[in-house]
């Protein structure tokens, strides 16, 4: 990086999909630009405790779910880690356990002052999106910096 150019932030949504994947590459080949500086965002969602199974399930498995979810994480972490390495990109991996993803990417970006975010889609259809709701049409609505959103 020059001496004297200010650090650029971007976020990066990533889930362990391929989609996240790809977005990343997406970046990587066309968008990168030195001084960037990436922001990897893992909107972790924990195992959620249904109420109808609140009876069933003891609190010492919920925890297990829990703590192995949280060790799928780490590893997402440490692949995309080692990527960012291999690109010679500098950057940091957050995974947040609460929160709707959308908000949380959108949170991440206003804190870093994120010049753009990079993300995924699966590509649902109007009517699913509209009934599931989605978490790039949510960002695309709400972010306020540019978000670019690969559909694959």
């Amino acid at each position: 990086m020059a001496e004297g150019k200010p650090t650029k932030n971007v976020v990066i949504a990533i889930d362990g999909s391929d989609i996240a994947q790809q977005a990343l590459d997406f970046y990587l080949q066309h968008l990168h630009q030195d001084g960037n500086r990436l922001i990897l965002i893992h909107a972790a969602e924990l195992p959620a405790l249904p109420t109808s199974q609140a009876i069933y399930m003891s609190g010492e498995l919920w925890e297990q779910m829990c703590e192995k979810e949280k060790e799928k994480v780490k590893q997402l972490e440490e692949s995309y880690a080692q990527k960012m390495k291999a690109a010679h990109v500098s950057g940091t991996i957050k995974a947040v356990f609460s929160g709707r993803p959308g908000e949380i990417i959108c949170e991440t970006a206003n804190e870093e002052k994120a010049i753009m975010i990079v993300m995924g889609t699966r590509g649902m259809g109007t009517l699913r999106r509209t009934i599931l709701g989605s978490v790039s049409d949510y960002v695309v609505h709400h972010a306020h910096c540019p978000v670019v959103v690969c559909r694959h």
